[in-house]
C-alpha cells in the first residue's frame, strides 16, 4: 500500500508538510527557471511570477523542487551581486519533454517529411503534438526555428492512404504481449491486380527510402515463406486469437535485413560490387554512403571508387545502380551484370 502510494506521488509536484507551497506554484517556478535558459532568473523576478509572493516562499519552493530531485544552478552577477537560478535536471515527477528528445523527434519528422510514406509522419505527428504540450516556451520557439530552417527532399512520398482499421489490427497482431498473433489479410497483389485473402504471421514492419513504401514483413504458413505486404495494398486485416508460428526465424531476418526497394529472395546472398566513377558521384558515396545491406566504400586509384553491397534479389540492385547511367560498371555478380545488359538493351530500342 506504502509502495503505491509513494509511485502516485511521482505524477504530480508535491507540496511540502506545512503545505506552505502548492503544486501549482512548484510548476510555475520550474518552469520559470526552465525557460530562463542559460541567463537565469533571480529570486525576485520567481516571486513576481508567483504573484507577488514572500521571497521565503520562493525558498521554500526552489528547497522543495531540490528535494524531489531537480537542481539548479546558482550563480552570482551584478552589483549588488544576485543570484540567477538556471535548469540544470528536472525533479522526479516532471513530465516535460527533453530538448535532446525533442530534437530526436523533429529531426526523424524532418526525415521523414522527405522520404517517407504518410503512415509514419503521422504517427510522429501525434508524438509532437504531444511533445508540444510538455514544452517550455522557450525551447518551443527554438524548434519553430528549427522548422523554418531544414528542408529535407529527394525520397518518394506514398500518397496513399492507409485505413486505420486496418492498421490498428496490424498492429495488434504484431505487438502482442505474448508474441504475434495470426493475421487475416485481403490483399490486392500488385503483379496481377487481383484480391485474395490469406492468414500470415507478421514478423516487423519496414520501410524503404528507394520505394518509398511501407511494408509487412510476414511469414506465409501455406507458401512456407516470408512475404512482404505493402500496407496501402491491405484492403482488410483481423488479428486472429491463435498464436502466430514462424518455424525459422532466419529467413524472416534476412529477409528483413537484406531487402532493397521491398525486394528480397529467399536465395542465399550475393556480393554486388560495382566501380563508380564521374565529376561527383565517388565523393559523393564517401560522404554519404547509401543505406544499403553491408554497404562499403572503397576510394580507387584514378578517382573512382568500389561500391559493394549485399543483396538476395536482382531487381533491387537494378533499380539502385541505374541511376549512376553511364558512370558506374557493375563487376560482380555476372547474373546482375546479365541482367542489366538485358534491361539496358530493352532501354536502348525505345531511343533508336
Amino acid at each position: 500500500m506504502v509502495r503505491v502510494a509513494s509511485r502516485k506521488a511521482l505524477a504530480s509536484p508535491r507540496p511540502d508538510g506545512g503545505h506552505l507551497v502548492k503544486p501549482e506554484r512548484l510548476q510555475v517556478v520550474l518552469e520559470a527557471i526552465r525557460d530562463a535558459g542559460e541567463r537565469g532568473i533571480t529570486k525576485a523576478s520567481l516571486a513576481r511570477k508567483l504573484g507577488g509572493v514572500a521571497m521565503r516562499t520562493v525558498d521554500r519552493a526552489v528547497q522543495l523542487l531540490e528535494e524531489q530531485g531537480a537542481r539548479f544552478g546558482k550563480a552570482r552577477a551584478g552589483r549588488p551581486a544576485l543570484i540567477y537560478f538556471t535548469f540544470e535536471k528536472a525533479p522526479d515527477w516532471d513530465s516535460r519533454i527533453t530538448p535532446h528528445a525533442r530534437m530526436a523527434l523533429e529531426v526523424a519528422l524532418m526525415a521523414l517529411e522527405g522520404t517517407a510514406t504518410e503512415l509514419w509522419y503521422d504517427q510522429l505527428e501525434g508524438l509532437r503534438t504531444l511533445a508540444d504540450s510538455h514544452l517550455s516556451t522557450r525551447d518551443r520557439d527554438l524548434f519553430r526555428a528549427l522548422q523554418a530552417h531544414v528542408c529535407v527532399r529527394g525520397g518518394a512520398d506514398d500518397q496513399q492512404a492507409l485505413d486505420t482499421k486496418m492498421l490498428t489490427q496490424v498492429l495488434l497482431a504484431l505487438g502482442h504481449p505474448e508474441g504475434p498473433r495470426e493475421l487475416e489479410l485481403t490483399y490486392n497483389a500488385a503483379s496481377t491486380g487481383r484480391t485474395s485473402a490469406r492468414t500470415v504471421v507478421p514478423f516487423t514492419l519496414t520501410h524503404d527510402v528507394f520505394s518509398g513504401g511501407a511494408f509487412l514483413l510476414a511469414w506465409d504458413p501455406a507458401k512456407q515463406e516470408p512475404r512482404h505486404f505493402r500496407l496501402a495494398r491491405i484492403e482488410e486485416a483481423k488479428a486472429l486469437t491463435r498464436r502466430g508460428l514462424i518455424p525459422d526465424k532466419i529467413p524472416m531476418e534476412q529477409a528483413r535485413d537484406l531487402q532493397i526497394g521491398g525486394w528480397f529472395s529467399p536465395a542465399a546472398p550475393f556480393c554486388v560490387s560495382l566501380r563508380v566513377g564521374g565529376s561527383n558521384w565517388p565523393q559523393a558515396l564517401q560522404d554519404a554512403p547509401p543505406a544499403l545491406p553491408g554497404v562499403t566504400v572503397r576510394k580507387e586509384k584514378g578517382g573512382t571508387v568500389l561500391l559493394s553491397f549485399q543483396a538476395t534479389e536482382l531487381s533491387g540492385p537494378t533499380r539502385f545502380i541505374l541511376q549512376f547511367g553511364a558512370d558506374a560498371e557493375v563487376i560482380e555478380p555476372k547474373a546482375l551484370r546479365d541482367h542489366l545488359a538485358k534491361a539496358l538493351k530493352a532501354m536502348t530500342a525505345y531511343y533508336r
